[in-house]
């Protein structure tokens, strides 16, 4: 048989998994290609130019300027829009002005140089990364916590007022090279024990910086927001939170405390008029992971999420910053009778995400999970994400992964030409015929 024959089988036997339609969209490209109707929706989270920095023999103390060339090619390539990189200052709260600047200037290449270049627009995650300190602490609300006579008001404390001074000195340093910001992540189910930040306290850092970075009180500040750039809340988990103690509040309930809290959100829209936030960060995942023609997964959530917002602010728009599919999973295990997540389903779920969320007409992008792979790379927890592969080995690098200097993918995955035909970008196709051996 030849090779052109193989691959082919080996195709229709990766699709059976799926169901009929599921397999026809996993291989036919949409009749009308998303980003040539509208570019701004299409999203991807990259590798934070943050673990680069440095790593390259050729530019000691330096980017690694191969590394994010090649990543800015890449994504240009595939008419990616949208990239949504994560801010890291893994300092503590005593930290210099100038110990903290020379964290956020890692940034420097990617933001004023390759992101300009490729007609990029930042989104830049401010998450719990911005300090280096037990994400719980943003929730103290005890005397010995709080920071008297704090520039930005009432109700800070330590962990909020080191949070903000950080995110506006980003704020102050890139301007409009920097299109939109996403506060916090996943703030509503933590990562470590699935408790959550406060709904009030949530809101309230919100409000604080929108008010500050886009000077509207006090106007005595002259914060770097420009009037186009865009304050989104954070991704909310579709999960909602399991911690009674958090409060246990499923993803609607969390988003509707933030509307109703009267010292932030509702003190902020009685003043001005309208809602410190540009729009409404969401993560329909991870048991969403589904073809929603199919079981209407991906858009329960999202209906959940809109009737809330329908009550109190109809017109925002959802961003849906993080949606992925992980190769590398196999939900019960190579023994147990679900199928391991595929190639092909990734194609299938990513074509899905895309044409049934730019149907509805209240989301404004979707950022793909995630640009590269990461670790492990093998085992039961391999973390194969990506649209491309770039080969890296564990080690003693920042975030404990060395990746190929060059940044040059080895895979380029199924998905990757399928965000390309999303995306309009210009696609050559040769057609092999089948023949026998």
């Amino acid at each position: 048989m030849s090779r052109a024959a193989v691959l082919l089988l080996l195709l229709m036997i990766s699709t059976t998994a799926l169901s009929a339609g599921a397999a026809a969209r996993a291989q036919a490209a949409p009749a009308t290609a998303l980003g040539v109707n509208n570019p701004e929706f299409m999203g991807m989270v990259i590798r934070d130019p943050w673990y680069d920095f440095g790593t390259n023999p050729k530019y000691p103390g330096q980017p690694n300027y191969d590394f994010q060339d090649t990543m800015g090619l890449t994504l240009s390539n595939m008419g990616v829009r949208w990239v949504r990189l994560d801010f890291l200052i893994p300092l503590p709260y005593n930290s210099s002005a100038d110990q903290i600047n020379a964290e956020i200037v890692k940034y420097d290449y990617f933001i004023n140089t390759v992101a300009p270049r490729y007609n990029l627009k930042i989104l830049a995650l401010l998450n719990f990364s911005l300090v280096q300190a037990d994400s719980h602490e943003l929730n103290c609300e005890k005397p010995e916590c709080l920071v008297v006579g704090s520039v930005f008001g009432g109700g800070v404390n330590k962990y909020m007022d080191a949070w903000l001074t950080r995110a506006l000195m980003i704020a102050d340093l890139y301007r409009d090279k920097i299109a939109g910001y996403e506060v916090l992540n996943e703030e509503n189910r933590l990562a470590s024990d699935a408790s959550a930040i406060a709904p009030s306290i949530t809101g309230r850092l919100l409000t604080k910086f929108y008010r500050f970075c886009k000077n509207i009180d006090p106007i005595d500040q002259n914060h770097g927001c420009t009037e186009d750039t865009k304050i989104i809340l954070g991704g909310i988990h579709p999960r909602g939170t399991l911690n009674a103690k958090a409060p246990n509040l499923t993803d609607a309930q969390y988003l509707q405390a933030i509307y109703a809290d009267p010292n932030s959100f509702g003190s902020f829209n009685a003043a001005h008029g309208f809602f410190p936030v540009d729009g409404i960060g969401y993560h329909p995942y991870p048991q969403e992971i589904k073809l929603s023609p199919n079981d209407a997964l991906v858009d329960r959530g999202l209906n959940r999420m809109r009737d809330v917002l329908n009550a109190v602010d109809p017109g925002q728009q959802f961003w849906v910053t993080e949606v992925g599919y992980n190769v590398g999973f196999d939900p019960d295990g190579p023994k147990n009778p679900i199928p391991a997540q595929t190639e092909a389903g990734q194609v299938a779920f990513m074509r899905d995400v895309y044409s049934s969320l730019s149907t509805r007409g209240d989301v404004a992008n979707v950022f793909w999970f995630k640009y590269e792979d990461f670790p492990p790379d093998s085992g039961p927890r391999a973390q194969h994400w990506g649209v491309v592969q770039i080969p890296f080995t564990t080690g003693d690098c920042p975030g404990g992964a060395c990746y190929d200097l060059s940044g040059k993918p080895a895979v380029y995955r199924g998905s990757y030409f399928a965000y390309r035909e999303l995306a309009g970008a210009p696609m050559a196709r040769t057609y092999v015929p089948l023949v026998g051996r």
